[in-house]
Parts: C-alpha cells; structure tokens; sequence
C-alpha cells in the first residue's frame, strides 16, 4: 500500500466530533462491527464495501495489534465492484436479438422483441455477477491521525471519496470535512482570528476578464482559488530569489519541478501542461501567466528541518500525489510505519505553513502592494523589491489541538 511503501498519494478530512487520542477497545469494536462482508454495506450500482486490516483484502479480523501506530490507526477500506459491466450486457443483447430474429425468421425486430432480449442479457449478466464472475476487488488506505483528528484518505478520486465518507460516518456517527482550499483556509483564519479574511475575499485574476472575448466561465460559488492564488504566490516568490521561508518555528525553502499545470480563470484559453525540469522557468509557463492563466498543479521540492520532499500539488484541491519520503532510519517494520506516517504528516503541516504565511500576506494591510507587484511580475514588466512575509499568523497544527 502507497502509505506503507513507496510514493504517497493522499487527500485530507477533518473529523467533526470526538475520537480516542489512540486507538482503544471502542475504535476497533467499530471498525470490526463494518469489516467487510459482515455489515453488508452496498450501494444500489452493486458496489459492497467495508473495513479490512492492512495485512490484505481478505483479513477481517481487526485488532489493536495490526491497525495501531502509536497516535495512528492504519487499516483498508475495501470495495468490490460486483455489476456486470455494460459492455457485457449489450454484447448479451445482440447476442439474444440475434437469436429472436432466427427464431422468429425476421430480418428485424420490433421494439417489445428488442426490450425481450434486453432484459434477458440482463438477466443473464446478473446472475454472473451474483456468481463473482466480474467482481473487481480495490483497496483504499486509510490513516488516521488520532490526536489532530485529522485522516489521510490513499485515493484522490470522488468515487473512493464519496464511498468513504458514508462508511466513515455509518461506523463512527462523525461528519468529516474536506481539506480543500477552501475548508483549509477557514480553518487557518478562524485560528488566527480574522476569518473574513476568507469570507469576504474575492478571486485574484492577473489579467482584467475584459480583455478575454467571450462571456467568462468563472463559477462564483467555487471557493477554491485560494489553491491556486497560492502556487501563484510561491512562483513569484521563488522567481524574485524569495523561496526561504519562515514559519511555526522552521525554515523552508521551495522550488518548482517537473511540471506545472496552468488553468484559465475564465474557463476560455483552457489548460497548458508544462513538463520538463524547471517547469516555472519554461517559456510555455510564462507566456500562460502573462495570459491570465495560474497554476493549478505543480511539481514541488519542499527543503524541510528533516528532509527533503518531492510532492505533487493538485492547488484547489489541496490533494498530494507522487510524494516521495526519505528512506526509513529503522529496521522493525512497525517503527518503519510510524516513522513514514510521521513524515507524512510533516510534509502535510508544512503545506499548510506555506499556505498560511500566503494567507497572512493575502490579509495583510499593504497586500495591494504585493499584488500590484504579483500583477507586474505576471505581465513581465520590472520589479521593485518584494514585500516583507507576514510571520505572525497560526498555523493548523495548532488549529487541531484546539
């Protein structure tokens, strides 16, 4: 599993309620009571899905001993797909139409013939899936961060997400917030005591929508831009020589790699990928900004207190991917565990340090300036020196003890 070996994808929640500090009698009894297979959780498409340990798909034996880590608890969430495909039911379906037609002597069929055979195709494929004929087993890691009641789900896609939370919720009666942009900067500013810093912020463009013809595609109620004003702040950041930064008591440095994803605010020049070394420094990545386009993924190398960590960074959603952690100092393989699940909550506060000393900037008296400065710097022209960072601002691991 991606947590346990090898690059790290993963998404936040925060949990809305109470949860032990470790995992104790209660937690597991819950996780056991929806294992897989005995809570006989399915969804009308004929998806089943529950709880296993992380040993393998088929272990629904859950116990302190193969799901604690200290403050983490480590376990799977399986589901099984058990639909037939659809491209199975209408290959039956010609296969039954053919059959009526040689029949019934016909060169074609009329429309109660062709129902007939449908649902005859369905049926047939039913009852191969109710056999396991085309189950499809996946697995989801999950780790929980007990303490700052925070999770790491291993899948960034709303599928995995959607099925998530409603078995979280069946088997903890807990709501669970997602970490995007948009939640996480809340969460930051509630911290700090000034949340209309985000309640009352409006989206950033770095070019006026005028200048683009056409009626612009931008969706009001998406919250989300926080993401990519961010990767936007980091580039100008890193591009003017200002990728050192301070925060919750640690020095970071930062630069782009690898690739960069570049959206249109307006939703009308569409989507340049850059892919190559240096990424922030490409022509093509240049020529979409002065355009009005902003980062909304990029490849980055965050320099830490204790490592070094490459990651990729979905901005809006504030999803993680590809993120590669030093290799392991200890030789038992549950140490292993908690010494990777520890980095992977490190390289996660880190992210949200950055994110919120751009959060204290975005808020902060002579952030006009800056802007102005960011606008500039986008349309290529010459800059005066870059603006101090603001360093007072609360951070969310703060935020997850309060």
């Amino acid at each position: 599993m991606a947590f346990a070996s090898g690059p790290v994808s993963f998404r936040r929640f925060f949990i809305g309620g109470k949860l032990p500090s470790r995992v104790d009698d209660a937690f597991v009894d819950a996780l056991s009571g929806h294992a897989f297979g005995k809570h006989g959780t399915a969804t009308p498409d004929g998806t089943e899905f529950g709880w296993v340990t992380p040993e393998h798909v088929f272990d629904t034996d859950i116990t302190t001993d193969k799901i604690a880590f200290d403050r983490f608890a480590f376990f799977q969430m399986r589901v099984d797909k058990t639909a037939p495909p659809s491209a199975i039911v209408r290959s039956y379906a010609r296969i039954e139409e053919a059959a009526a037609r040689d029949a019934a002597g016909k060169d074609f069929l009329n429309k109660s013939e062709r129902k007939v055979a449908r649902e005859l195709a369905q049926a047939k494929a039913e009852k191969e899936a109710k056999a396991g004929l085309y189950r499809r087993i996946s697995t989801v890691p999950v780790l929980i961060d007990l303490e700052a009641r925070t999770i790491y789900l291993g899948n960034l896609g709303s599928a995995a997400s959607d099925v998530f939370i409603m078995l979280f919720r069946d088997t903890f009666d807990l709501a669970l917030e997602s970490a995007e942009s948009d939640r996480l900067a809340h969460r930051i500013m509630d911290a700090a005591g000034d949340p209309r810093i985000v309640e009352d912020a409006e989206p950033i463009h770095l070019v006026a929508s005028h200048l683009i013809d056409g009626d612009n595609g931008f969706d009001f109620n998406d919250r989300t831009f926080f993401g990519r004003e961010f990767l936007t702040w980091l580039w100008y950041r890193t591009d003017r020589g200002q990728g050192a930064f301070e925060g919750a008591g640690q020095r970071l440095a930062v630069m782009f790699a690898r690739t960069m994803q570049l959206d249109c605010d307006f939703k009308m020049t569409g989507r340049d990928i850059v892919q190559c070394d240096g990424p922030a420094a490409a022509p093509e990545s240049r020529a979409a900004l002065a355009i009005g386009k902003q980062p909304t993924k990029a490849g980055l190398v965050i320099g830490a207190r204790t490592a070094e960590f490459g990651l990729l960074l979905d901005g809006p959603k504030f999803t993680v991917s590809a993120l590669r952690l030093p290799d392991p100092e200890q030789n038992d393989r549950h140490a292993i565990l908690e010494e990777r699940f520890q980095q992977i909550t490190e390289v996660a506060g880190i992210l949200d340090v950055l994110f919120g000393l751009f959060l204290g900037r975005r808020g902060a008296a002579d952030w006009s300036a800056e802007l102005a400065q960011i606008k500039a710097w986008a349309s290529g022209k010459r800059l005066a020196d870059a603006a101090p960072i603001d360093r007072t601002i609360r951070f969310p691991a703060e935020v997850a003890s309060n």
